[in-house]
């Protein structure tokens, strides 16, 4: 005997035009097999699949096709740009933190021979090496009085994830005494001028002085290993100390400006720009285009010595970036 058969709405909706009609009508008049309808039935809702498919494809395709960004040239264009050296960029990510993680080896109980990450203060002083406040209670004390090994890994300011800046320095720690004790205080506070508790009787100075080796990873495929001569030749930035402030300002009151010195000096037609750090070559700018979150290199039109030049850069360069 033959049964007839009908699809549900919610089976229908998947399906086209006058493919539903006759479906529909075909339920209500004739009479139908059961096999035969799961076989018609499959055939409509896989065909829809398609269809949707090959909508969604196109879509995607024409997306692309119409991006704002010619990524090809941005990328040649921050190949060309002017950066800091990497043992410079090393040493302006240590200059700019104050906090990091101390990596040492382990000497007593379960730790012992197994390195050991502690998140420490510290400052660097004058000759740009790290300097530390250690209480004997503190368990990397004794680590580091049995081995003086050491790393310290610090991450940037404003670290988001595997794209964001960081830097690990590697060397032997030394117990500071006398004036290089009390120089080591002075630059420690002047950074970290709320740690009260070094005065305790119980705080001791130290200072990584034999730097091996660093690594720098500036963001993704921008890895550098840095040799220790390298290291200790690198100078401080001179703006670094006033980037922190700059940068917030900008955010804060002319982000426009910075998506309009995008614009002019990157050439991408950028949704929003927000400048991450600052040295005396350029910004290091947070964009977004096309619906990606990218970073980008902004060169200065000419180096930055003090905090003046930075100003008057900046000042120069939305003027012409607002001319345009």
């Amino acid at each position: 005997m033959m049964l007839s058969c009908s699809f549900r709405a919610s089976q229908l909706v998947t399906l086209r035009g006058s493919n539903v009609r006759l479906v529909q009508n075909a339920a209500r008049i004739l009479p139908i097999d059961p096999q035969a309808c799961q076989r018609t039935r499959r055939t409509f809702v896989t065909s829809a699949a398609v269809q949707q498919s090959e909508a969604a494809s196109s879509e995607q395709t024409s997306a692309s096709n119409s991006s704002t960004v010619d990524w090809e040239a941005f990328d040649a264009h921050q190949r060309q740009t002017p950066r800091l050296s990497h043992a410079e960029e090393a040493r302006l990510l240590l200059d700019s933190a104050g906090t990091g993680v101390l990596s040492t080896i382990g000497s007593f109980g379960a730790w012992t021979g197994f390195p050991v990450g502690t998140v420490v203060e510290y400052a660097m002083d004058g000759g740009g090496k790290p300097v530390f406040a250690f209480s004997s209670l503190s368990s990397h004390t004794p680590d580091i009085k049995a081995d003086p090994r050491c790393s310290l890994t610090v991450t940037a300011q404003d670290f988001q994830g595997m794209s964001s800046g960081r830097v690990t320095v590697a060397g032997k720690m030394a117990l500071l005494e006398g004036a290089d004790a009390a120089d080591a205080k002075k630059a420690f506070l002047a950074k970290n001028p709320n740690s009260f508790w070094v005065e305790f009787g119980d705080f001791a100075w130290f200072r990584m002085d034999s730097v091996a080796t660093a690594r720098l990873v500036g963001g993704f495929g921008r890895i550098k290993q840095i040799s220790a001569e390298e290291f200790a030749a690198a100078k401080s930035d001179p703006v670094a100390q006033f980037a922190g402030p700059i940068a917030q300002h900008m955010n804060a009151d002319h982000a426009d400006s910075t998506a309009a010195m995008v614009r002019h000096y990157v050439g991408v037609n950028v949704e929003s720009a927000s400048i991450l750090s600052l040295d005396r070559l350029g910004l290091a700018v947070e964009c977004k285009a096309d619906g990606k979150a990218f970073s980008c290199r902004v060169p200065f039109v000419r180096p930055a010595g003090n905090r003046k030049d930075i100003k008057d850069i900046i000042v120069e360069m939305t003027r012409a970036a607002a001319a345009k």
